[in-house]
Parts: C-alpha cells; structure tokens; sequence
C-alpha cells in the first residue's frame, strides 16, 4: 500500500508540474509565487519563510539546515588553511601576482591586452576568470603575502558548489533531503583536498555546479533563468582551461536533449539567449585571434597525443581508452598512482567507498528515468566530466567536475532506498545518515590537518613541493634583513615555477637581492664567487652533492629548514672553491669533449652517430619524425652530432628542428675517397622551434656527415635543443 501510495503522490506530482508549464500567469520573480496557507498549530520549523513569492517553498527549518550545512563546509575548508594541503603551489601563488599586476597595469596584462581574456601560466595559457577573482579580494582587502587571504578566497568562491547542489536537489529533484548534498560533498576526499587549495579548478567547479542547478530552473520554473544559465556556463568556461571540455560536452547534449523546449521559447527568449551565446563568445573569439598558437602550445606543454604525428584512427583509440579511465570506479574509489602524491588522500579514492552503493543506485535511476530531463542531467554531467582528461591524460585536477555528479547520484540513490521506509522510519534513518556524514567530514578534516605532513615522504618535485611558505615567507625576508650586502642564491630545482613565489613574498627589493641557480652552475664551470656575499640555499641532495664533488671548501650551514619528518630539508650555506679548481674543471671539460658513440639504424642502414653528450632524450629523439620529442645537449655549444655510414648515401640536403634560437650551421661531409666540403649558414630572427634547411649546391655521395650547431650570443656551457634531424 506504501509504494502505492509513493507512485500517486508521484503522479500528482507530475500533473501539477504540467499544469504549472501551461498556465500563462508567470510570477514576476523567477521561482513561482504561489500563496501558501500555514495550517494551525503547524510547528515552527515548517513554516514557510513567507507566504508569497520564492520564499514560500522554503522553511525555517530547511533555512536551518542550509546555514548548518553550509557553516560546517566552511568549518572544514578554513580550519588550519595553511597548515593543509602542506604545499603553497607555485599555481596557487600565480593567481594573486598575476592579479596585482592586472590591477596596477590598470587590467592590461603584458602584452596591453585590456580585460585579457586568458593568462600565461608560464608555458600554459590556462588561466582566466579565477585571475579576476583574486582581483576582486584584493580591490577589496589590499594585497598581502598570506596564504590563508588567497586561498580563503578560493574557499568562499566554492561555496557556489555546496549551493548548487542544494538548488539542484530541492528544487530540480524535490526531494527532502536536500541538504544532505551538502554533507556528501564535504566527505568527498578529492573536493575536500583541492577546495582547501586556490587551484583554479575549483572555481570550474563552483560555477558548472550552479550551471547545472540554474538550467533545472530554466528549464522546469522559468525560461528568463536561461540568462543566468548562460553567465554561469560561461564562468565555467573561463575560469579553467578543462573547463572549455566540460562545457562542450554538457552544451552540446543540453541542446541536443532539450531541443524541443528550447525551440518552444518565445522568439524574444531565443533573440536574448543568442545575443547572450554571442557576448559570452567574443572573449574566447579574441583570444583565438590574438594568440593562435595557444592551443597547439597548450598541447605541446602537455605532450598531448592529439598533436603527434600518429594517425588518426590511433588518437581516436587513446581517447576513448583514457575516456573509459576516466569513468572506471576504480580509479574513483580505490587508492591510485595515477595522480601525484599531492593531489590524493593515502590508501584512500577520490570518492568514499561507502559512497559506491548508494552511487550505483543513483546511476540505475537515472537511467531507468532518463526520459526526464532532470535524470539526464546527472548522466550529461558524468558524460562531461572525463572528457578533457581523455585529451591529454587521467588527472584529478582535470576531472574534478565529477564530484558534481556523484553527489547528486549519492542523494538520489539514497532517496530510492527510503522510499521503501515508513515516514518515521525515513526521518529517523536520514537523521543518522546525516550525523554520520557530519562526523565522516570533521574526522577526516581532522585526520588530514594532523596527519597530512606524514602522509608522503617525498617532499621534492615529483612530491609535495614543499617549502614555499618556510623559505620565501620565513627563511629567505629574515635573511635579507640581517645582513643588507648578501646574496641570496636559491635553488629553483624543487618546484615548478619558484619565480611566482618570488613575486608573491617578496618586495621588489628584495626579489634584486636573490638568483635562482643550482649548484650544479659552478659545479661544471668557474663563476664569480664570493664567500662574503654569496650565500647558498639548496636541497638536501644538492649541498650533499657539493660536498662530494671535491669542488667547493663549505662552512658549516648557518640554518637548516626541515621538512615535515624532521629530515633536512633546505641548508643554507656559503662556498668558495678549492684552489686547484681550474685545473679539475679543464679535466671534466676535455673528457666531456670526447663524443659518445652510439650504434643505429637510420633508413635500414647501419650507422654510427657520434654526438656531444646529452642531458635529456637520447639518439632515436633525433629521427623519430616527432618534434615533439628532442635531445638536449649537457653543455657544448656548438654541439656536435656526425653521422657515420657504413654505405655511402646521397646527400643534397640536411634539415634541423631545433629549440627556440639564433643559431651558426656547419656542415661537413665527408665522401668515399675520403675528401671533405664543408658549408656554413647563419639563421637569425627565426619563430618559436624552427625548422631550417641547408641546402648543399650538388649532390653528394656521404660517407660521412658532421653538424656542428652553434647556438649564437650564450657562449658554454649552453643546452642546445635538437628535435629533428632530417637527410635529404
């Protein structure tokens, strides 16, 4: 009789929804305004908060529960903010620099593009509206070096997710228990690490988060949200490069699915939407105009397979395998090494596990029902949420749109599961889920501020970064200020982007008083040292590195910053060189003179290929017909590469794709009877990794080819970058 009772009310529900979409008396607000009467002797908490307009659906009782639920997310992201994540990224920091300069620039950025519609984020253009965000904060609150300011105002923009949850659930979905979204969201481990964070990604997040929330408004309320869907779907859009993947696919499938209701607006409604699409287009429209290279950059920095030279039907193939990563639950709700170790809770998912069923359900429902359009919309989002990961590679970072959809499916599968309850049974079991999710929430909060520094060990690049914060807000200010003549010479080689901390702590006084270099610069070449004013901030394993090299006499360290475990982190030390330095470098740089030998295959002919020694790639880089791939050489400059035939080959021309440079060519080819020419060319003003040729006037028979690449105005040592070597 219960579940009978369940489909009737059900039915009438719908009825009374179509006999809302007919009635042509639409409310002056956008929710309706139907009058509700309040039965006598009605308890406090459900009375409505008015009796006319949209506050009439709402209650005392539920205003309770979102200002409960929506305080106990602020609890958990604002609690101890510095203290975790343990890392201040160097893509945390970007956003306020980039920020401060808009402003002082009087919103121009480098280039004296007014209102930039995107930011270089080093080699990525993939900055946008979160820049704008910190701007605001920072009009508002002046700009200070705190971590806390920047990421709190990351934590107050992602609010907007916990609200568009709620709206979607009470108003798309009707159901009563709304607010648990809210609660689910906050025990979610991917959201709870990144929303503690200022990772632009978040805000992506927030705003597809009451994208999706106001299309349920447009679309079952009032078509005049259709703007506001518009404003928040561009926000989306704009404030994260995967933002623009997640958008498309929801975009596409929004318009495709609804293409009836959408067509049934008004020819006003429809004029307005367009102009809005259009207004909402015309930053990326000039963007693209402006910076074409950026996507096929974007790419590269990535090394994205989409702008490989492989086939077609192959990018196709690693799309849809790393598509399907992207919805495999194993990689949502069991431990991964797919991310790094920064991005991830330890021996934990992305997604609680206890989730999982109530996940499940949620999904069967949504199928089962997805003739309605507000079922579709957890499959659309869930569709839309892999996506720009499956153009490059699986990272939480680029997937976490999907935090969206799980918790609206966790609710609706639990929804499904209650209704099989008694009313009383329904209230007692929600009350328990909920104080369970509470304490799920303020465990694991509690569980990441005290253990997160332990979690992992490898504090490095690969690791946590970590010390940002101790060196350029502790270490390196108190540095400078007791001794005004040093200075400061820092490693770079622990972080991604160590310059935009710089930029964040630092006065511009005191960003002239410090260089970032390795010490591996004086390791391998004599430079000015001077033991008064120099001193050294370096890791662990490059002070470790010093000492054995037999280069350097070091004092003794005059700090040492640990990392979290107590193991030295960074020392801060001052050097002077031994007195027969010249003589031990002279040495190293004959014996890395001498060219290695490797034996391969070019054309299906045996080859020998002598080259300089190389730091990064390897002999194969060199032919493999992919630019994206190269060889760096260790630090000759010209650097050397001879190709040795064991069948003479005709030679008419050679073609290099090289790094970004100005470069002297010389080729010498040697011929059978053991006779040599030799030709020069000079290549100045060339674009972004050329492609140069050299032309020989006739066509030789090689036994032997020798190029000698000379990278003009950086002397040696000097990392030349070869892409591509190509004999014709």
């Amino acid at each position: 009789m219960y579940r009978t009772g369940v489909i009737i009310r059900h039915t009438n529900f719908l009825i009374a929804h179509r006999q809302h979409q007919n009635s042509s008396a639409m409310a002056n607000l956008p929710l309706p305004t139907t009058e509700t009467h309040t039965p006598a002797g009605q308890a406090w908490w459900h009375k409505p908060l008015s009796g006319t307009g949209w506050l009439s659906r709402l209650t005392f009782g539920e205003l309770l529960l979102l200002a409960g639920s929506l305080l106990l997310y602020l609890y958990t992201r604002l609690t101890d903010l510095t203290s975790f994540p343990i890392y201040f990224f160097c893509d945390e920091a970007i956003h306020s620099v980039l920020a401060r300069d808009l402003i002082a620039n009087g919103f121009r950025d480098g280039e004296g593009t007014l209102f930039p519609t995107y930011f270089r984020n080093v080699e990525k253009w993939n900055l946008g509206l979160s820049v704008y965000l910190h701007a605001l904060s920072i009009i508002l609150f002046g700009f200070e070096p705190s971590v806390w300011m920047t990421r709190a105002t990351s934590v107050i923009a992602s609010v907007l997710a916990p609200v568009g949850i709620a709206l979607l659930l009470r108003f798309g979905y009707h159901s009563r228990r709304w607010w648990l979204g809210i609660l689910v969201l906050c025990t979610l481990p991917a959201w709870f690490l990144h929303s503690r964070t200022a990772f632009e990604t978040v805000l992506m997040v927030a705003c597809y988060a009451v994208f999706l929330a106001t299309y349920v408004l447009y679309r079952f309320y009032d078509d005049r949200w259709l703007v506001v869907v518009i404003l928040f779907g561009a926000a989306t859009f704009y404030s994260y490069a995967n933002g623009q993947g997640v958008m498309l696919v929801s975009g596409v499938l929004l318009l495709i699915s609804d293409l009836r209701y959408h067509l049934s607006r008004s020819p006003q409604r429809i004029g307005i939407a367009s102009i809005a699409i259009l207004l909402a287009a015309i930053p990326w429209l000039r963007f693209r105009w402006l910076h074409p290279e950026a996507l096929f950059e974007h790419f590269r920095s990535l090394n994205s397979y989409w702008i490989q030279s492989i086939p077609l039907t192959e990018k196709l193939q690693r799309f849809g395998s790393l598509y399907l990563q992207g919805l495999d639950p194993r990689y949502w709700f069991w431990p991964n090494t797919v991310d790094l170790d920064r991005h991830r809770f330890p021996d934990a998912g992305h997604l609680p596990l206890f989730l999982l069923p109530f996940i499940a359900i949620g999904l069967v429902v949504c199928l089962w029902r997805w003739r309605d359009v507000r079922y579709r919309l957890p499959l659309i989002a869930l569709l839309a949420a892999p996506f720009s990961g499956a153009l490059v590679g699986p990272a939480i970072t680029r997937m976490l749109a999907m935090v969206i959809p799980a918790t609206l499916l966790a609710v609706i599968g639990l929804d499904m599961l209650l209704a099989f309850l008694s009313h009383s049974r329904q209230r007692f079991v929600t009350v328990i889920l909920g104080v369970i999710l509470v304490i799920s929430s303020l465990t694991m909060t509690h569980y990441a501020i005290l253990g997160g520094p332990l979690w992992f060990r490898d504090y490095g690049l690969n690791g946590m970064q970590y010390g940002a914060q101790q060196l350029f807000g502790e270490t390196i200010p108190a540095l400078l200020d007791r001794d005004p003549h040093i200075i400061l010479r820092i490693s770079p080689t622990w972080a991604n982007n160590p310059n935009s901390f710089a930029s964040f702590f630092l006065t511009p006084a005191q960003q002239r008083r410090i260089e970032f270099i390795n010490i591996d610069a004086y390791r391998y070449q004599r430079r000015d040292l001077d033991r008064q004013r120099d001193v050294f901030i370096m890791t662990a394993g490059e002070y470790w590195l010093a000492q054995q090299s037999g280069k350097f006499i070091l004092s003794p360290p005059e700090q040492i910053i640990p990392y979290p475990d107590g193991q030295p982190g960074f020392y801060v030390v001052r050097l002077e060189y031994v007195a027969n330095i010249d003589e031990i470098l002279a040495a190293e740089r004959a014996e890395r003179q001498r060219l290695v030998e490797i034996p391969y295959t070019l054309e299906g002919q045996s080859v020998v290929v002598a080259h300089s020694p190389f730091d990064i790639g390897s002999v194969p880089n060199l032919f493999d017909g992919e630019p994206l791939t190269l060889a760096r050489g260790f630090e000759a400059n010209p650097l050397v590469i001879e190709l040795r035939f064991t069948n003479p080959r005709p030679l008419r021309q050679v073609g290099l794709t090289l790094g970004s440079m100005d470069l002297d060519l010389r080729v010498t080819v040697t011929t059978p009877d053991g006779e040599t020419k030799t030709f020069n060319q000079s290549y100045r003003g060339l674009p972004p990794d050329p492609t140069v040729y050299l032309d020989i006037p006739e066509l030789l028979s090689a036994q032997q080819v020798r190029l000698e690449i000379l990278q003009v105005g950086v002397g040696e040592p000097a990392h030349v970058h070869v892409r591509e070597v190509m004999l014709k």
